[in-house]
């Protein structure tokens, strides 16, 4: 078998890129031409692998189940069966956990499975929503399209996180700096300075003295402040496993005033894109406010959509029961409203949440905006304390000598 990197445009003149994995070119192009792609270019790449042969996390990468919810899809498309395509996925230059996983997913199949209860056995790898949304496109004799949704949808997730890691990383760079200036001049420069002024009848400014006194009890605790240090991340990793501090931490993410619209404009596009992809593959509002529970990771917004779900449940209209149980934007709220007033509930959610992914990115420019000067400001009012603290003894000393 080969492995093909590929662009290709399907029936609406979209471009489409990807990989296959065929025993030829022809294959390739005929497995897709099937799929309603025509390929405009292709290349073929080396199958090997290094997440073929190991997984370090124990799951699967979003990217990997995009591009697997791809090439499904194409092979559902070209007409193969369930049970072949998933065999021959099995054999793509996956990483180890997913091909066995599939391997798994295959017995099951044998032996009359459904392909989205096979899946659900392996959480880890196929997440809940995953599941759900293969259960929809079962259901719906929909599962190609279905998939390509899916796939959609995780590239979109990935590209949030990236954002979010991206706007994050310079603040903590610059706060990692900050700890080294200061842990190396305590640790190094300062008690250079110490002995020689110890030799010197040289009164000392207050500053100084709390500034030395500092490094010498720096210096001559350093292996209990670092067990210390250890041991609280430790306990505090410990800690975030318990139920009542992971609920504390994530009422946390969305009450504090920095993070809060970050996290609720996040929370708010993953819905919107979510329930609108659920509504529009063919599932009905229950069943889809159902599923989307399963995609909601932090606890606190959790049990609010619990609620949300039950009220739905008892007859409420979906905006009247997130207006009552949440504090979403107002604008998500009056965009359900006239969703339910149309009966165009999907498309309009679908074309809400570009509009909080903006609010999101514009959130965390606003972090960056925020966090980067404060840094910066505690770095350099650090350094000229330290400096102060150092050099004012020795001008007071050239001052004497001038004298």
């Amino acid at each position: 078998m080969k492995k093909f990197k590929y662009v290709a445009t399907d029936k609406d003149g979209k471009t489409i890129k990807g990989s296959f994995v065929a025993e030829n070119e022809a294959e390739m192009k005929e497995m897709l031409l099937k799929a309603g792609y025509f390929v405009t270019s292709f290349r073929q790449v080396s199958t090997s692998d290094l997440s073929a042969f190991f997984s370090l996390s124990g799951k699967v990468k979003v990217n990997e189940l995009s591009q697997f919810c791809n090439q499904f899809s194409i092979m559902i498309a070209a007409g193969i069966s369930i049970e072949e395509s998933i065999e021959v996925a099995s054999q793509q230059s996956f990483s180890r956990l997913l091909k066995t996983t599939l391997s798994k997913v295959l017995e099951d199949l044998r032996q009359g499975v459904l392909l989205s209860d096979a899946m659900a056995k392996h959480p880890k790898v196929f997440p809940p929503f995953f599941s759900s949304m293969v259960f929809v496109g079962e259901s719906a004799g929909c599962l190609d399209r279905v998939l390509v949704n899916v796939a959609e949808y995780y590239q979109l997730e990935e590209r949030t996180k990236k954002k979010v890691r991206g706007a994050l990383a310079y603040p903590i760079i610059l706060l990692v700096m900050l700890i080294g200036v200061v842990v190396v001049m305590m640790a190094f420069v300062i008690p250079q300075f110490v002995g020689a002024f110890a030799k010197m009848d040289i009164e000392m400014p207050a500053l100084t003295m709390a500034i030395f006194n500092m490094s010498n009890f720096f210096k001559e605790n350093i292996l209990f402040i670092l067990a210390f240090l250890f041991a609280f991340i430790v306990i505090m990793w410990a800690l975030h496993f318990l139920p009542s501090v992971k609920e504390l931490s994530d009422k946390l993410k969305i009450k504090l005033p920095i993070f809060h619209r970050i996290n609720l404009a996040i929370f708010t596009s993953r819905f919107c894109r979510s329930l609108g992809l659920l509504l529009a593959s063919g599932s009905d509002s229950l069943s889809a406010l159902e599923n989307l529970k399963k995609t909601i990771t932090n606890r606190y917004l959790a049990k609010q959509f619990d609620k949300v779900v039950t009220n739905v449940q008892m007859g409420m209209s979906l905006s009247s029961a997130l207006s009552s149980e949440m504090s979403l934007s107002p604008v998500l709220i009056q965009m359900i409203i006239v969703g339910e007033r149309t009966g165009d509930l999907a498309p309009i959610l679908n074309r809400t949440a570009p509009y909080f992914d903006a609010q999101a990115e514009a959130s965390l420019n606003l972090i960056t905006t925020i966090v980067q000067p404060t840094i910066m400001l505690l770095l350099g009012a650090s350094v000229a304390i330290l400096f102060i603290a150092i050099y004012s003894p020795i001008l007071q000393m050239i001052t004497q000598l001038q004298v």
